[in-house]
């Protein structure tokens, strides 16, 4: 019997694991990905354009924030992945859809035993001023009061073809004379690959998958530790529009993203919160239960470095 993997949520990650999911297909143990968000269907069509028919179930809309339409969409479900989240908003928002949606999902994938993998994000701090940060760690805890054998997976910055990282910041140097990094541009990131965070995913979704990540946070940074300024720098070498990096004062960023956040969302927008975000380094700590690089290795999988993937999309 077909194995059937609910990604609850759509977007540029969602299309990636279903792509990582349906690449470890066979005849032995085929598993079919449903696609279910607030509007499905955009991704959907994308993916029925790549991947085999018998792969991918019709597409099932949900809203996260009314549990009620979330039975149907979880009807049969193996597993479910839970990838929920906003990038802006007010702090209402973030708690509906990162706390008390991630509580939904849990929820609804422990009614009908679904193994449960919950996307959240490296930062995630029940303390923080943030509302994203703080949030995603409030989404942690409803989750393992639900699902205490879901595995957490914290991802540092995502990146790969199509993503919202290099790319946008390859757009502003189309649009602007210089770029600019705030403070000393010294905060630290790891961007993870797209494709890395996907077969991950696809390992822990396997049936009847037995593995030391259940119940377990991991942690998900790539072999690459850089600062801002030299992601910056990378944007310029890929791109090859040379600009100048000028360092850009905290208080000059915060008072962009006073501004940025009222305006409607563009290329430029930064709100105050994420400019809050990036005086943090943005790396794996001790608080992962499991080696992301080893875990991976132990399933005979490389992580895949920046200098690996960024010049074939990038420019």
């Amino acid at each position: 019997m077909a194995q059937k993997v609910v990604l609850c949520g759509a977007g540029f990650l969602g299309s990636n694991i279903a792509r990582a999911i349906s690449s470890a297909n066979n005849l032995n143990a085929l598993r079919r990905v449903q696609i279910s968000s607030r509007n499905p269907h955009k991704v959907y069509a994308q993916l029925k354009e790549t991947l085999p028919r018998d792969h991918l179930l019709p597409p099932v809309p949900v809203d996260v924030t009314r549990e009620e339409t979330l039975a149907q969409a979880f009807e049969n479900a193996d597993a479910v992945v839970s990838l929920v989240g906003i990038l802006q908003g007010s702090p209402a928002q973030f708690e509906a859809i990162q706390w008390k949606g991630a509580e939904n999902i849990a929820r609804a994938a422990a009614a009908v035993g679904a193994k449960l993998v919950h996307i959240s994000a490296i930062g995630a701090d029940p303390h923080s001023k943030i509302p994203y940060a703080r949030t995603k760690a409030l989404g942690e805890e409803a989750v393992r009061s639900h699902c205490p054998n879901a595995t957490i997976i914290r991802p540092s910055l995502v990146f790969g073809p199509g993503d919202g990282l290099f790319n946008r910041f390859a757009q502003l140097s189309r649009y602007l004379p210089v770029l600019p990094v705030f403070g000393k541009g010294d905060t630290r990131f790891q961007p993870v690959y797209v494709g890395d965070v996907g077969r991950l995913v696809e390992i822990l979704t396997r049936k009847n998958a037995v593995n030391d990540a259940d119940g377990k946070i991991i942690e998900a940074g790539g072999p690459d530790v850089l600062t801002f300024r030299q992601i910056m720098t990378l944007v310029v070498v890929h791109t090859g529009r040379f600009r100048p990096i000028i360092s850009v004062p905290w208080k000059l960023g915060e008072l962009q993203g006073e501004i940025m956040q009222r305006l409607p969302p563009n290329v430029f927008t930064i709100t105050r919160d994420q400019i809050e975000q990036l005086k943090l380094d943005n790396v794996t700590t001790s608080h992962s239960h499991i080696d992301f690089k080893g875990f991976m290795e132990a399933h005979s999988y490389r992580l895949t470095p920046v200098h690996d993937v960024l010049p074939h999309y990038l420019r």
